[in-house]
């Protein structure tokens, strides 16, 4: 009888470590299946993050593009009055200097 029950005991004690082996070893297949998960999760996002990151690139670029437009533009306009003002100071310029010379030449015939 005292034999039975220490076979009980001994079968019993294989049962729990046997059931505590299984439990560990499902407890690590858990965590790589979590680790997979987590790792696919992230990729997706960076995926994400950076695809949004490109958009958001894109736009910023393209809002760029017709701001410094419109200041070329405005910029090529200013020139043109610039050159035309110079041009038009220019032709005063001289015309002022051929009215000297003439004046000039006139004062020193009548000399």
């Amino acid at each position: 009888m005292l034999g039975d029950v220490i076979k009980d005991i001994r079968a019993a004690e294989q049962k729990a470590e046997e059931i505590k082996q299984q439990a560990q070893a499902e407890a690590r297949r858990i965590i790589r299946e979590a680790e997979i998960r987590a790792a696919e999760i992230v990729e997706k996002s960076v995926a994400a993050a950076e695809a949004e990151g490109r958009q958001q690139l894109a736009a910023v670029e393209t809002d760029s593009d017709s701001i410094t437009a419109s200041i070329r533009e405005r910029t090529a306009a200013e020139i043109e009055q610039l050159v035309a003002a110079a041009r038009d100071k220019q032709e005063a310029a001289i015309t002022m200097v051929m009215e000297r010379i003439v004046k000039y030449y006139e004062h020193s015939k009548n000399e």
